[in-house]
């Protein structure tokens, strides 16, 4: 009789894996055959197990696998796999981080836009992405139903299918205005509903709240008191007179040293994408002043600097949309995001351009930022300038006994995410849970701890795979230097500092661990190192 894998997961996610299992064990199926069907032999053991739900695509080779593989039973599990959603969500928001789950309207999209691949034929996302200024990736991630997309890009990938089915053109056209008038509009609708049900949910019972709490920002950083949430300026003037945006042309302020304070969104490069909640913002620089078109990298300087200073603190960023109607152009203050990732890519120009993912922060957090400034700023101050009872704190930090012990501790936010997977234990033990970078073996009680790093990160929008080869045993330190390219691995393995540029040794491997050169080629590339310059 075969291991069954623990149950890791809590809630929601156990009873759904106790589901597939129970379907799994009546048809006597293996994960195997749902491999054979496409599907991510990790995200099947992990939905076995109860860490994370499978998307859409996997469950579907499952049920074709292990069940009827009707239409029916597929919707069934569909179902069933949504209300584990909404499950998940409700937990989480009583946490106080409302998260929208997918609606059966998104679903439906992406179940029509596979029928309509398959109907031409399957190409690759990589042949199509050679028609149209999408990239394989986003292709990859509408496909999967990871994203859905705007207008406008639905068109992109309507051009790129018919570039390559030219005789099929006019089919394929008409489809696209039913796409877009029809499925895509119920899928943005129902995304906007499920949005602001959300946010409804989130606020309705503060008391099933946890509190959130913020240190003290830097100056110029969060929230503007007496700004409002949704607050419309007629120009950047007004804008900066209010301290919300305050350059007059720049779309990101900040400095590198204190990281960004805010960022307009505008439509001003083609590769920007408003999903909403989450944006994936196109840094600034490269273009040329004559024509205002791309002629040059972007460089990790400026405005990008102070937006990956944002990404390594987790500090907030205010975000600022311009917004065109049919009688007016203003701009709205559209509250605080957090940058989670940075990388850099190829844009549809041909040059190098630097990517951010903001994600905007739950009602709870916005709420508990604004609270946080207005205490500072209507905090009674003594004739130092400094807030009543600031020096009563920094005494109490310096450990003097004023009647408590111990150094005052601010809350802080920890924004990296340390997966503990199958492949990481994997990679760990074949290491001895030393870093590969520096040797050094940390032990602590009942073992050693190291962490695994992805060369190229999991989920949107890179998507990597959590694969042996795509992973790498790392102390904490090299970890964080890894993740934000301070460190380069060249081909030969060496590891070089992009601090110094000094060479700090050669990577080891293992006969049960080798590294794929080309992730490590394109970690480079992400992190702004160009293909024809190799770090030596």
């Amino acid at each position: 009789m075969a291991r069954r894998l623990p149950l890791s997961g809590t809630g929601p996610l156990v009873s759904f894996a106790h589901e597939l299992r129970e379907l799994k064990e009546r048809s006597r199926g293996t994960v195997e055959t749902v491999v054979a069907l496409g599907a991510s032999r990790t995200a099947v053991y992990a939905a076995l197990n109860g860490s994370r739900l499978p998307s859409a695509k996997n469950l579907d080779a499952m049920v074709e696998a292990w069940g009827s593989g009707s239409e029916l039973e597929r919707r069934q599990w569909h179902d069933r796999r949504r209300a584990a959603e909404e499950g998940l969500a409700e937990a989480a928001r009583r946490q106080g981080a409302a998260t929208a789950g997918r609606t059966p309207e998104e679903e439906d999209f992406t179940r029509a836009l596979r029928g309509l691949w398959n109907k031409v034929g399957d190409p690759s996302t990589e042949r199509v992405a050679r028609h149209c200024d999408l990239s394989a990736r986003t292709l990859d991630s509408y496909l999967d139903g990871r994203t859905i997309p705007t207008e406008s890009r639905l068109r992109e990938l309507f051009d790129g299918l018919s570039a390559l089915r030219a005789d099929d053109s006019a089919w394929l056209a008409a489809t696209r205005d039913t796409f877009i008038g029809e499925v895509l509009f119920r899928a943005q609708t129902a995304r906007q509903g499920e949005r602001a049900r959300v946010r409804e949910l989130a606020t309705a019972l503060p008391e099933g709240q946890a509190p959130v709490e913020f240190g003290p920002f830097p100056d110029g950083i969060g929230p503007v008191p007496g700004v409002r949430l949704g607050q419309e300026f007629d120009n950047r003037r007004t804008l900066s007179l209010a301290g919300v945006h305050r350059p007059l042309q720049a779309g990101i302020c900040g400095l590198r040293e204190l990281g960004a304070e805010s960022i307009v969104v505008s439509g001003g490069y083609q590769d920007d994408e408003d999903l909403g909640d989450v944006i994936l913002y196109t840094g600034e620089g490269g273009r040329s002043p004559q024509t205002g078109q791309p002629a040059r990298n972007q460089q990790l300087t400026r405005g990008n600097a102070a937006l990956a200073t944002s990404a390594a603190t987790g500090a907030p960023v205010r975000v600022v949309r311009g917004v065109t109607t049919a009688t007016r152009s203003f701009y709205r203050y559209d509250g605080l995001f957090r940058v989670e990732d940075l990388w850099s890519e190829t844009s549809s120009g041909g040059f190098l351009v630097w990517r951010f993912r903001l994600v905007a922060l739950s009602p709870a957090e916005q709420a508990a930022a604004v609270a946080r400034v207005s205490d500072r700023v209507t905090a009674p101050t003594d004739e130092d300038g400094r807030e009543a009872g600031q020096a009563e704190d920094v005494r109490k930090g310096k450990g003097e006994d004023v009647g408590q012990a111990g150094p005052v501790r601010s809350a802080t936010s920890v924004v990296r995410v340390v997966r503990n997977t199958a492949i990481a234990t994997h990679v760990k033990r074949a290491h001895d849970y030393t870093c590969q970078v520096c040797g050094v073996r940390m032990a602590v009680p009942g073992g050693a701890y190291a962490e695994a790093a992805h060369i190229t990160p999991l989920g949107s929008p890179h998507n990597g795979a959590d694969t042996v080869d795509n992973v790498l045993c790392l102390c904490a330190n090299h970890h964080v230097l890894f993740d934000f390219g301070m460190l380069i691995v060249n081909d030969d393995l060496t590891v070089v500092s992009r601090d110094d540029s000094s060479v700090l040794g050669r990577l080891r491997e293992t006969p049960d661990h080798v590294v794929d050169r080309k992730r490590l080629a394109e970690h480079r590339l992400r992190h702004g190192v160009p293909r024809h310059e190799g770090m030596r």
